[in-house]
């Protein structure tokens, strides 16, 4: 039986596929470099845990690889535009509205959710949300699902929780929720049908 269903955002809802983006820009090396000395790094984590904002993160990229100044500016600027709905997944919440109450759980910056949360009309379908920068915790740590439980007085055993990354969904499994590895976001139509 399941009441409440539990989105993740990137990769979910929300495009975010920086490294296809870089790869049509910048060449391998330039790509390669950026994901592992911007993207996927400690410094990312801290600023989607709200530890850090966007401008000191982009800062101290700026500073510790001059070389690469022209391209990490390119990506500072551009970022936010890779932010976009997927429209397909999008659709069917409206759908789901009708009979689940919907949640967002995701790790984000400040700036970034409030540039998305701004723009985009589907967050007004949720009931709830709870956004990594915001709470000071990112999956997938425990504290993080905590909040969402006991903010919006949850029973995990009734909820369906949806995410790309498997880290976060074997968190999410040990809380007792119902759980999707979603591993590729068109996935998301015929995975839900399975639970309800």
């Amino acid at each position: 039986m399941v009441e409440s269903i539990i989105f993740d955002l990137g990769r979910v809802l929300i495009n975010w596929e920086p490294k296809k983006y870089m790869e049509k820009v910048f060449d391998m090396r330039t790509t390669k470099f950026l994901l592992e000395n911007v993207f996927n790094t400690e410094d990312w984590n801290l600023m989607d845990k709200g530890i850090i904002d966007e401008n000191a993160l982009w800062e101290k990229k700026l500073k510790m690889f001059p070389k690469y100044k022209n391209e990490i500016l390119h990506m500072k600027n551009k970022v936010f535009e890779l932010l976009t709905p997927i429209t397909e997944n999008v659709e069917i919440l409206y759908k789901l509205k009708e009979n689940y109450r919907l949640y967002i759980l995701s790790n984000f910056s400040q700036n970034a959710f409030k540039y998305i949360y701004e723009k985009y009309d589907f967050f007004k379908l949720f009931d709830g949300l709870v956004i990594s920068s915001h709470v000071k915790s990112i999956k997938p740590e425990e504290k993080i699902y905590q909040i969402l439980i006991k903010t919006y007085n949850l029973n995990p055993s009734k909820c369906l929780y949806i995410d790309d990354k498997l880290e976060n969904i074997n968190t999410g499994k040990r809380l007792s929720f119902k759980v999707i590895h979603l591993k590729k976001p068109k996935l998301l139509k015929s995975e839900i049908k399975k639970y309800l």
